[in-house]
């Protein structure tokens, strides 16, 4: 057991529990209820602010941690942001900007639960590629909360976008595509406010490009940027015609090592491949996007002639706008020459790729309508027969697939991306 004095705050790294036993707390603006337990997942860090005396009981796992420190948590500014949010009208839309592990979730999160104080219909999109809480990584989701938040993880994803990577590099215009149309669904559901997480990409150019776009795509009503040192004043100079509040960061926010973020990613990825049964489809059957199409007519014409110039049976070609892709058995030898020879005479960088390198990849599973049903890996594509077969929970009719660069392991452990230095489209 531990006690806890009136006005001191206690910060919980997981993986831990902390039940309420007396007096009164709360997280990120939250009322803990009475006896509650509080469940920290192992990479997060929670705050507790207690208004009054009270006792806990706190049970670490391995490598959790817990401090307590004097005064408020929470920092003012998120508190003037919040209470300034408060008065807006409805169909207001809160932009989240900062880089990475300045507070951007918790943020979000104690603007979710003081909004939820006043009874609005609240929407929250997360679209943060590599650290997702709502939704597997390499998704932009939507999810509406209708109770408080202590960690966005719990909330089911109620529609998602595919990205197919944990960084929005090279993926900025299906991100921008993906996160304002789930605007809209949220304001065609009647949300009253809707509440927007970015990932942490805000330095160089590229970044700034991207966030500005990002702004002037969805005309929030308010951007809150959060800032330590000087890191977001390029992109604030950008979008200096918006309504922009400058947030500070918690001072003890948690910085997480590039291993924490994986696994992170990694229990994101294990919630939505649950019980997982292995389907096959007919290639002619599915419509198939992404980093392969596999149902296309595989350039009949295009690989006769690579065949005819290497020697070698080609199992599957396709021609991409920036690239060719040809896949081979696994003990089929290409040397450099004769690869750099083929694009001499194509005039076109060649991806190689060996029968396997498909397995583990991530994919998405629609249904008719274009609706992502969920989640699943490849386990292999039969390129003689033209079948894939897919591990995943999802259950029902398929009727299109989108290919990630994330692969997995039958462990659901990172172990690489394909196509990692190329954008295909």
């Amino acid at each position: 057991m531990l006690k806890i004095e009136k006005g001191k705050a206690l910060l919980v790294d997981g993986p831990a529990r902390v039940n309420l036993l007396s007096g009164k707390a709360s997280v990120f603006g939250a009322s803990v209820k009475p006896k509650a337990q509080i469940v920290i997942r192992k990479g997060k860090r929670v705050p507790f602010e207690f208004p009054v005396d009270s006792r806990i009981e706190l049970a670490l796992g391995n490598s959790a941690y817990y401090e307590t420190i004097e005064g408020n948590a929470i920092p003012f500014s998120w508190k003037k942001a919040a209470n300034e949010i408060l008065s807006y009208k409805k169909n207001s839309v809160i932009l989240v900007l900062g880089g990475v592990d300045s507070g951007k979730t918790g943020l979000c999160t104690y603007i979710a639960n003081s909004l939820l104080t006043s009874k609005r219909k609240l929407a929250f999109i997360d679209g943060d590629l590599g650290q997702s809480d709502v939704g597997p990584p390499g998704t932009v989701s939507l999810s509406f909360v209708n109770e408080p938040v202590f960690d966005f993880f719990k909330f089911p994803s109620d529609e998602m976008r595919f990205i197919g990577a944990t960084s929005p590099r090279g993926r900025v215009a299906l991100i921008l595509d993906a996160v304002v149309s789930l605007k809209h669904i949220a304001l065609e559901m009647k949300a009253d406010f809707i509440i927007i997480n970015t990932d942490g990409w805000v330095e160089g150019d590229g970044a700034v490009d991207y966030k500005v776009r990002l702004v002037e795509a969805l005309a929030p009503d308010i951007v809150l940027a959060i800032q330590r040192k000087n890191e977001m004043s390029p992109v604030l100079k950008a979008i200096d015609a918006f309504k922009v509040l400058t947030i500070e960061s918690p001072v003890n926010i948690r910085n997480r090592d590039r291993e924490t973020r994986r696994l992170l990613r990694e229990s994101a990825y294990k919630k939505y491949l649950k019980e997982p049964k292995v389907r096959s489809f007919p290639l002619s059957w599915i419509k198939i996007e992404g980093n392969l199409k596999l149902n296309s007519d595989s350039e009949p014409l295009l690989k006769n002639k690579v065949e005819k110039m290497l020697g070698k049976r080609v199992l599957y070609c396709e021609d991409t706008p920036k690239c060719i892709v040809l896949v081979f058995r696994k003990d089929v030898d290409l040397e450099d020459e004769q690869k750099k020879k083929l694009e001499s005479h194509l005039g076109k960088r060649v991806v190689v790729l060996r029968q396997g390198d498909e397995t583990g990849l991530l994919v998405a599973l629609e249904n008719a309508q274009g609706k992502i049903l969920g989640i699943g890996t490849i386990c292999d594509v039969d390129f003689d027969r033209r079948t894939i077969r897919i591990n995943t929970p999802v259950e029902g009719p398929i009727s299109g697939i989108k290919i990630g660069k994330i692969k997995l392991n039958s462990e659901g452990h990172e172990i690489g991306l394909i196509f990692e230095d190329l954008e295909l489209r």
